[in-house]
């Protein structure tokens, strides 16, 4: 793994937290390596991945790096979290404004994941509160969609993302994202992320 390119997928569940998952952390972590990239994040539904398993994968399949983040619900919108761990977030029914209030209070990184896959509109306000940016391709996000997102990233001024929304191993290599650099932990991490990720 160089310092130039560093491809990484934000979006990825297991078998072990989500209950949709199909597949084991380290059957997922296989299937990434195996699909040259250098990182994933486990963002399982409504739950963390532990700090000291997460230690544990990362020293096992290292220099591959394993991040964890999570997946909720809020205004009938989904988001991935990234650097922010609080119990608010293990539970459902919390509005969009107050969790983008928490991420922002801990200075945490929120993206809206395959928007428009189940309405034609956005729920969540998003125009007042801004994420840090919209994932335009996934397995799950509509190709159909595709250009109205581009259009309301362009119009909100915040990047795209395009990542697996991986549940089993043979979704990986399709989509990624690239960093300028290998962070070197997860606040370094979601610092490149908000400095201007790409897919």
């Amino acid at each position: 793994m160089g310092d130039t390119i560093f491809k990484i997928d934000l979006h990825v569940h297991s078998s072990e937290r989500s209950p949709c998952g199909k597949a084991s952390e380290e059957a997922q972590i296989r299937a990434a390596i195996a699909a040259k990239l250098d990182a994933i994040v486990f963002t399982d539904h409504w739950t963390f991945v532990s700090a000291e398993r997460l230690k544990q994968l990362n020293e096992k399949y290292a220099p591959f790096k394993i991040f964890g983040g999570i997946e909720v619900v809020a205004d009938d919108e989904d988001f991935v979290v990234i650097g922010v761990r609080d119990r608010m977030l293990n539970q459902s029914g919390s509005s969009y404004a107050d969790l983008h209030a928490l991420v922002r209070q801990h200075d945490g990184f929120i993206a809206l994941v395959h928007p428009f896959r189940y309405r034609n509109e956005i729920k969540a306000d998003i125009e007042r509160h801004k994420p840090d940016a919209i994932e335009v391709r996934s397995t799950n996000t509509l190709a159909s969609a595709e250009q109205r997102i581009c259009e309301l990233a362009a119009r909100l001024g915040i990047p795209t993302l395009c990542n697996s929304d991986a549940h089993n191993t043979d979704a990986f290599g399709k989509y990624h994202n690239t960093l300028e650099k290998t962070p070197a932990d997860e606040r370094e991490l979601i610092e490149l992320l908000k400095g201007r990720a790409s897919c």
